[in-house]
């Protein structure tokens, strides 16, 4: 997993825009899916539906204070509601129905992590003026996790039944629906890590901001989504998503990646915490 780390705000700005169904043939008739399937595209659809329960706790901090990172939240968290949009319906399209009440239950269901976190955060945020530099790690972490998450799953849902890539090959953008989907998604995830990943790279030269980070990520990070979805459903993707060598090489290369910030050479904690360490 080879990710460019370069990061253009101005082109981003100006490019920037949602993936909408308009976009997709919904017409033709496509592949059934399995249960598990069908789950991890539940669970990232809610996930993505919480982005802006996520951006309205970090406008409450002192990221809110630069404005390049306030432009690009505005636009990120437009393009992540609609990630949620094209996963409710393609859900729907394998006959998964989605109440509009299941989103405003996540909204107010709040983890004993999650009740923890957000006030830390807040505190830290008025404390030291290195809390930006947790945030954009933090937030370079979980767009890397994601998007992992994203190709690990077009992965296994174009696998046969006897475990091998359909076609011999790796899923395609003129292949299925599900694929067409989850590649467009993965192409916005990759461009939401690149600019974390810069910001995080400058932000974390102090030693102060390496020191809170460090503690911060020790303490409290956990798999994306584990804080809304619960810690069950979050093993239960792990184990889908990250499965066997192949799964291992995608978490040691998520780590390998976040440990080329400055004082995170240590960092281990995909690997450990998807495999319940």
């Amino acid at each position: 997993m080879s990710i460019d780390t370069h990061f253009d705000l101005d082109r981003y700005l100006a490019l920037s825009g949602a993936t909408k169904p308009a976009i997709f043939d919904w017409s033709a008739p496509q592949p059934a899916l399995d249960s598990e399937t069908l789950f991890c595209l539940g669970y990232m659809m809610d996930i993505e539906s919480h982005t802006i329960v996520y951006m309205r706790e970090l406008l409450s901090t002192r990221v809110i204070r630069d404005p390049a990172v306030t432009a690009f939240l505005s636009c990120w968290a437009y393009e992540e509601f609609f990630h949620s949009l094209l996963l409710r319906r393609l859900l729907a399209q394998h006959g998964v129905s989605i109440d509009d009440r299941r989103f405003a239950e996540l909204r107010t269901r709040r983890s004993l992590h999650e009740r923890v976190i957000g006030p830390v955060a807040a505190i830290i945020s008025r404390l030291t003026r290195h809390f930006p530099a947790v945030h954009m790690t933090w937030g370079a972490l979980n767009e890397i996790s994601t998007l992992a998450g994203y190709q690990a799953l077009l992965e296994y849902a174009e696998r046969d039944s006897g475990g091998r890539p359909r076609n011999g090959e790796a899923p395609a953008a003129g292949g299925s629906l599900l694929s067409q989907i989850l590649l467009r998604i993965a192409k916005d995830e990759r461009r939401h890590f690149a600019f974390y990943f810069q910001q995080a790279r400058t932000r974390l030269h102090h030693r102060g901001a390496q020191r809170l980070t460090n503690f911060l990520l020790r303490r409290f990070w956990r798999p994306v989504g584990s804080s809304v979805r619960g810690d069950p459903d979050a093993r239960r993707v792990c184990a889908v998503l990250f499965q066997g060598a192949a799964g291992s090489r995608r978490l040691g290369q998520i780590d390998a990646t976040v440990a080329r910030l400055p004082g995170l050479e240590w960092f281990n904690l995909a690997a450990a915490r998807c495999t319940g360490g």
